[in-house]
């Protein structure tokens, strides 16, 4: 009789066992897919490190010049004629180093770290009057 009560007594240590170990397995949340890290990296307040348009030096004109991202919404201050106010913007097909913003300009990701962002883009949208230094080829050179 002692062996059956041996035998019980291991069975039930078991199914003790196994219902703390399943019970103490945790679901892993799914990594995020690689757009939801790019719109991740994105999300900040950027400011102004430097800006060349056509190969020249026109930082001093974006003076206190901010990007926020977050989503896939963008606000700016002091964006002068190639930024918006504010706007959206989505990523061109899968290419996750392209951007395309609500008024249709493309914009190419060429560095995104922690603390650098750094955008180049063609913005030609006036016509007539000056164009010098508001439109052409731009870099924005971003930092947090």
């Amino acid at each position: 009789m002692k062996r059956v009560d041996t035998i019980k007594w291991h069975l039930m240590l078991a199914i003790v066992f196994m219902a703390s170990f399943l019970g103490s397995c945790k679901k892993k949340a799914p990594e995020p897919d690689a757009r939801t890290l790019q719109m991740q990296k994105l999300s900040a307040s950027w400011k102004v490190n430097s800006v060349e348009n056509d190969d020249l030096d026109v930082t001093s004109q974006y003076s206190g010049f901010t990007l926020t991202v977050n989503d896939l919404k963008y606000t700016t201050t002091n964006g002068g004629n190639p930024w918006p106010s504010s706007g959206t913007y989505d990523f061109k097909d899968a290419d996750l180093t392209i951007l395309v913003r609500s008024d249709g300009t493309e914009i190419q990701i060429e560095e995104l770290t922690s603390s650098t962002l750094v955008l180049s883009f063609n913005y030609n949208s006036l016509t007539g009057g000056r164009t010098n230094g508001v439109t052409g080829n731009f870099i924005f050179s971003l930092k947090k």
